[in-house]
């Protein structure tokens, strides 16, 4: 009897061609690849210049390694977007399924969050699976906003992150949004249909991260005065836990170091005469535990990442490891220009150019990707770690 086994690695080129001409779309190419080298060499050969593009980009990224999406004129006639990978100092042009002309509220496992204007519907955007969910209007009970919404929506919501991946736990994830000209926190548990607001007291967050804890995580926050703040999501109450001490930092992140310590990040802007604004320095702060009854916390500077780089700006901040991604300049932090807002009311200053890679070790600054001159005044990147796992 014939054995029933079959070795679909050699599987005739003639029928490797007539099954590859038959795709149309990317997830079935990336299903064809994957089944083994010889059926990958041959998704290369066959695949469009736009899947050799994604199949790279997955390739080189492995849903760890953050790009830099980045808007330019030309974006605005198509669904072409632009991809910069600070490891190869390469710009991947690709299809993809996004609005036009929206600024990103922020990026966090692979989606992106976009606004409708107005209605203050937050839409979660996959654009390698080309998913999409629309959350509930985000109306808040305890502010009257609706002059700062119809001047300004997409910048009404300043970051918004995911507790989990959407598509990996479509039952069980939640969104937190940093909001509003006071910058209070919302938290919108999957399948809910109207978000939880943390109480009204004016807390300006800052950034926010969901955190082991115990069997789950745990959420927290930190605001401008640098208080570290728990949440608690049942009741939508906070516990101040620690706070930093004389820091005048214009911008707090909070990111989970690869060992899985939770790690604090100032940093400083400087205005010279007649200037944008521009980062000249950033602090990094590890927090410690006290063994006891108290189980006081405290921020501990730190001076070197080791073998980590990190990733900041209005994403979902990101700490890979340079062990990995040896392309990567350990103990750097790679950064984004974002709004500056320092002063009350909290309001968007503008955009600049302040982007870069900064050395913990040698407090020096130096360029990750140079924009072109004839994009000015377009929106501002983001970093976007590229998740194909829904496709």
């Amino acid at each position: 009897m014939a054995s029933s086994n079959r070795d679909w690695a050699w599987l005739p080129i003639n029928l490797l061609y007539s099954i590859a001409e038959k795709i149309v779309k990317f997830s079935d190419y990336k299903h064809f690849s994957a089944v083994c080298q010889r059926w990958r060499h041959h998704a290369l050969e066959l695949a469009t210049d736009d899947y050799k593009q994604r199949l790279h980009i997955l390739k080189t990224c492995h849903n760890k390694l953050p790009m830099l999406m980045i808007d330019t004129k030309e974006n605005h006639e198509s669904d072409e977007r632009c991809l910069f990978s600070v490891t190869e100092g390469i710009t991947y042009r690709v299809q993809l399924p996004l609005p036009c002309n929206k600024r990103f509220l922020g990026s966090s496992f692979g989606w992106l969050f976009t606004v409708e204007d107005k209605t203050m519907v937050i839409i979660l955007l996959n654009p390698f699976s080309g998913g999409a969910i629309p959350l509930p209007p985000l109306k808040d009970p305890h502010g009257d906003y609706e002059d700062y919404i119809n001047d300004d929506p997409e910048h009404f919501v300043t970051k918004v992150v995911l507790s989990s991946d959407p598509f990996l736990s479509p039952n069980n994830y939640e969104v937190v949004v940093i909001y509003g000209p006071m910058h209070r926190l919302a938290i919108l548990e999957s399948g809910k249909d109207s978000w939880n607001f943390v109480d009204r007291a004016p807390f300006v967050y800052s950034d926010v991260i969901y955190y082991p804890e115990g069997q789950g995580r745990g959420l927290y926050a930190v605001n401008y005065w640098r208080e570290l703040v728990k949440i608690d999501m049942g009741s939508s109450t906070k516990e101040v836990l620690t706070k930093r001490t004389a820091a005048d930092a214009q911008v707090t992140y909070l990111v989970q170091s690869q060992e899985g310590d939770l790690l604090l990040v100032e940093r400083f802007w400087l205005k010279p005469d007649c200037e944008i604004w521009k980062t000249w320095r950033f602090m990094v702060f590890k927090l410690l535990r006290s063994i006891g009854e108290t189980g006081a916390t405290t921020w501990v500077p730190i001076k070197s990442l080791g073998s980590q780089a990190l990733f900041l700006g209005d994403n979902h901040s990101v700490c890979v490891s340079t062990l990995e991604f040896p392309e990567c300049l350990p103990n750097c932090i790679y950064y984004t220009a974002q709004y500056h807002i320092d002063v009350p009311p909290y309001v968007c200053q503008g955009i600049d150019e302040d982007s870069g890679i900064f050395s913990l070790e040698e407090g020096s600054f130096q360029s990750h990707y140079l924009s072109d001159p004839l994009n000015m005044n377009v929106l501002p990147p983001i970093w976007f770690v590229p998740n194909m796992k829904g496709t």
